[in-house]
Parts: C-alpha cells; sequence; structure tokens
C-alpha cells in the first residue's frame, strides 16, 4: 500500500480490522519513504488524513449531542439537571468510534516524524540571496547546488494563492540543469536568466545548499519553499 485515498474510511469494505490493516500497511510505507527523507508529497498527504479524521470526529460528536435528552434528576452539589442520552449509536457508528480511535493517534505520530524529519533538513541547509535582493521577493529562482556534483538546478517560482490546505504556498517550475564552474558562477546563471525572461528584469534569487545528498524534489525542494515564505513573513 503506497497510497491512501481521501475516502478510504468509507470505500471499500467497512470494517474495522480490514480498515486496521489498510491503514497499518500505508503507515508502514511512509515511515520508509521517511527514513529516506523522502517527505513529498507524504507529509501533506498526512496532514489531510488526519485533520479528515479529526473533522470526522467532530462532526459526529456535533450530531449526537443535538438529540434530545431525558431529564433524570438533579446535583444536589452542583444544582445542575441531570440528563439520560436518548440516542445511541448504531453498528456503523460504533465501528466508525473504532476505526477513528485507532487511525487518528497513529496518524498523529507520522505526522510528528515528518515534521522531525523536515526541520533536521531545515537545519542542514543553506539559503543565500544571490546579488541584491529586490523589494519585490513575490517571485524568482530558486538554485539548488548539488551535494556532491558541480551542478545547479534551477526552479522559477512565485508566490501562489491558497492551497487544498488553505495556506499561502510557492508554486515553482523547473527550468534546468546547469553545470557551473570558473567560467560559469551562480552569480552568472542569474544573469542568463534574467537575459532569457525579459518578465523578470530584476528577479529575487537564492541559491540552496545542502550538507547532505537529500532528494531534490521529496526533501529540499519542499523546505526551501518553506524557508522563503518564512522570509516573506507568509508562513
Amino acid at each position: 500500500m503506497t497510497n491512501l485515498q481521501k475516502n478510504w474510511l468509507t470505500e471499500g469494505i467497512f470494517d474495522f480490522e480490514y480498515k486496521k490493516y489498510v491503514l497499518q500497511a500505508y503507515l508502514q510505507h511512509i515511515d520508509s519513504q521517511f527514513t529516506l527523507n523522502k517527505l513529498h508529497p507524504h507529509l501533506p498527504d498526512l496532514q489531510f488524513h488526519f485533520d479528515s479524521c479529526i473533522h470526522i470526529r467532530a462532526t459526529k460528536s456535533e450530531i449526537k449531542t443535538s438529540f434530545p435528552k431525558n431529564v433524570t434528576g438533579v446535583n444536589l452539589k452542583t444544582w445542575k439537571l441531570e440528563y439520560e442520552e436518548t440516542h445511541h449509536d448504531d453498528p456503523y457508528l460504533e465501528e466508525l468510534n473504532y476505526i477513528l480511535d485507532f487511525a487518528i493517534p497513529r496518524f498523529s505520530r507520522a505526522l510528528e516524524h515528518g515534521a522531525e524529519r523536515f526541520s533536521e533538513v531545515g537545519e542542514n541547509i543553506k539559503i543565500s540571496p544571490v546579488g541584491i535582493v529586490p523589494l519585490r521577493l513575490e517571485e524568482g529562482y530558486l538554485l539548488f547546488l548539488h551535494t556532491f556534483q558541480p551542478l545547479v538546478s534551477v526552479f522559477e517560482y512565485q508566490l501562489a494563492l491558497y492551497n487544498e490546505m488553505r495556506e499561502r504556498y510557492l508554486k515553482t517550475t523547473f527550468v534546468d540543469t546547469v553545470r557551473i564552474g570558473l567560467g560559469n558562477t551562480v552569480s552568472q546563471i542569474k544573469v542568463d536568466l534574467t537575459r532569457k525572461n525579459k518578465s523578470l528584469p530584476n528577479p529575487a534569487t537564492y541559491i540552496v545548499e545542502s550538507k547532505y545528498d537529500y532528494p531534490l524534489h521529496e526533501a529540499l525542494l519542499p523546505v526551501a519553499k518553506k524557508l522563503i515564505l518564512k522570509q516573506m513573513n507568509i508562513a
């Protein structure tokens, strides 16, 4: 199980043991990916599933509390009425309770593991501006220096509106992988990008360097995007 469908709770066999098997297989895969520092897209997917379960549990509680209750007496210590609930969970809702009680803490632990890895990557990378930083930071370039090769992967970025998690994010597009050396420095790459793209005459450009050989798309790119957002005072 390498993926968990968004409607995994309701699709297929609705049985606690079956859902438990599906979830454990998925989380084992996620754990193996986090161990390899492959954080994206698994971390946002985990957050989605965790938030969905929390929302379902909260909605279920709201529905349950909306049912009428019978008055059974008065608490003489607090002088408050005591009630007896007239609604009881049917077998479907009871099974849902078991699944949510099993899933929520495990999603939470997996999220903690992923967040720790995400922070670790952030602590081991350095982001530096290339040249003068313009006043407008909402669009520009991210240059990822390969750890063990004289190569730079170039991405164009643009601050976008909200994603499915209702967060501002950087939309990135891969541009090219360029070899660097004495005749082609990082500064020269910025000059060349400016010449090719007249719509960005003075782009914000950052070089991203890492102590370790983290996966580019699964770790370095999402972490760098988050750090750039912080520099913009958005994240």
